[in-house]
């Protein structure tokens, strides 16, 4: 009945402003304003969609209700369009919505999914905004105002949530072991062994889609050792040689190989771009390449074993972006049954030296363990382990303390059940990169990518990872 009265109600508006001009000259006459204008909108209490946990601790799902009136909506008055920049959460019902708006003086009309004339809006009315909505103001002095478009955005994903993609993508080499993968210019370069060769691909991700697999052919030096590829400085930089390892640089946007120093080296730890400096271990003990040269340190570590990747992480201070703490991390080879956490081991610039992390939740000494810096927090995640018992690519573990504490996830940051079996299809190679988020105003990067033994590549990213900015 309300879209058969809403024009007879703004018929009686200029009737009475008519009327009362009209009746003697004496009488003051009331002009009446033809601003159509909406100045305010907001939601009430919705539905949404939940998942909880039944008495039998399965997940369960069930209905709550959401306070929404502290969602702000932006009104754009040029376009006369109205949105939550902030979209409200996954499974929100927005079928049927108590809104509240303010406006100028007179009517309110909207047009209800499926009809063919406005209605007049009440603080109770209950309105699909499944769709899109039309409102307009319909002032006392006759006037209608042009129609504002009303959008209720809503995620359409879990934003915490890690959403994973395959891609069939096999390596030019066949298959390759001893992989490690590492991320510079757009690429995502691996290092690995086809067989005993020593061999290197790359793939460009930086639309978030990998390119076919491309060997770096050119000038490969013989005697790689694939566990020492490391990022730094822009490029890759790893060791190669027979009777010792010389220090080689990737040029990542080239591709170019060239020797970097003819001095030898035991293994690569990692690099530090903030110290501009490059940490390794030469004749047993650690040390830094910086600017062309190598000094051992003072106090300089010897516990590093070699025979494994290592990965590592470096983090400015919070309170002193001058200060960083190098994160680094290792499968532990071990000497007894007892050796059954993953070494985790730190630097820190003010100390120049290496010193062992005493975990205080120790990460478990995972197969294969592999380390990434991802949303601003420390995981490792690998193959099985035996004490105490963890399967392969079973779950993640985060650390927010620089290594101290390894906390096993539970929630939406997860492998698919099927990583399990590919890693015992891929016979335990894999590797892993992260492309870190792209500042160009996008929603490109910020993606995990899971390489296999044949080139096959596992991409994921946390869903609100990947939202475009609206503001």
């Amino acid at each position: 009945m309300k879209i058969k009265f809403l024009p007879l109600v703004v018929a009686l508006f200029a009737a009475t402003s008519i009327m009362t001009s009209c009746l003697d000259n004496d009488v003051e006459q009331i002009t009446y304003t033809s601003e159509t204008s909406i100045t305010g909108f907001s939601l009430g209490t919705l539905n949404i969609d939940r998942i909880g946990k039944d008495r039998n601790g399965q997940d369960s799902a069930y209905v709550d209700t959401l306070d929404c009136s502290k969602y702000p909506f932006t009104i754009n008055q040029m376009t006369r369009e109205i949105e939550n920049k902030d979209s409200l959460p996954y499974g929100t019902h927005i079928d049927k919505v108590i809104t509240n708006v303010t406006y100028d003086a007179g009517a309110l009309g909207y047009r209800p999914k499926g009809a063919e004339r406005d209605t007049v809006w009440t603080s109770t009315d209950s309105i699909d905004f499944t769709e899109p909505v039309e409102f307009r103001v319909y002032a006392y002095s006759g006037a209608i105002g042009k129609a504002y478009t009303i959008k209720v955005n809503v995620h359409q994903q879990v934003p915490d949530t890690l959403s994973w993609k395959q891609f069939d993508n096999a390596f030019s080499a066949g298959t390759l072991s001893e992989q490690k993968a590492v991320y510079a210019n757009g690429k995502v370069f691996v290092f690995g062994k086809n067989g005993s060769n020593a061999h290197i691909e790359y793939t460009t991700v930086a639309d978030d889609n990998p390119t076919s697999w491309t060997p770096v052919a050119a000038n490969l030096p013989s005697g790689i050792d694939s566990y020492s590829a490391t990022a730094w400085a822009g490029n890759i930089y790893f060791l190669a040689g027979t009777a010792g390892k010389q220090l080689y640089k990737l040029n990542a946007e080239t591709n170019e190989i060239t020797e970097e120093s003819a001095e030898t080296f035991d293994m690569l730890i990692g690099g530090n771009d903030f110290t501009n400096e490059l940490y390794a271990v030469k004749d047993g003990k650690s040390g830094i390449y910086k600017g062309g040269a190598w000094t051992t340190d003072e106090n300089a570590f010897e516990q590093f074993q070699s025979g494994k990747p290592f990965f590592s992480h470096t983090i400015t201070a919070s309170y002193n972006k001058d200060l960083t703490t190098t994160v680094t991390l290792c499968y532990n080879q071990g000497t007894t049954p007892n050796d059954t956490t993953a070494l985790v081991f730190g630097r820190m610039s003010a100390d120049n030296q290496w010193e062992t992390r005493i975990q205080n939740l120790s990460l478990p000494n995972l197969q294969n363990v592999s380390m990434i810096y991802y949303d601003g927090k420390l995981y490792a995640f690998g193959g099985a382990c035996n004490k105490p018992q963890v399967e392969a690519f079973s779950q993640f573990y985060c650390s927010i303390d620089n290594g101290l504490c390894w906390r096993p996830v539970t929630e939406c940051m997860a492998f698919p059940a099927d990583f399990k079996n590919l890693y015992t299809t891929h016979h335990g190679n894999y590797s892993c990169a992260v492309t870190p988020k792209l500042e160009n105003g996008t929603s490109k990067g910020n993606f995990i990518w899971i390489v296999w033994e044949n080139g096959d590549i596992s991409r994921g990213r946390i869903n609100r990872l990947g939202f475009s900015p609206k503001w």
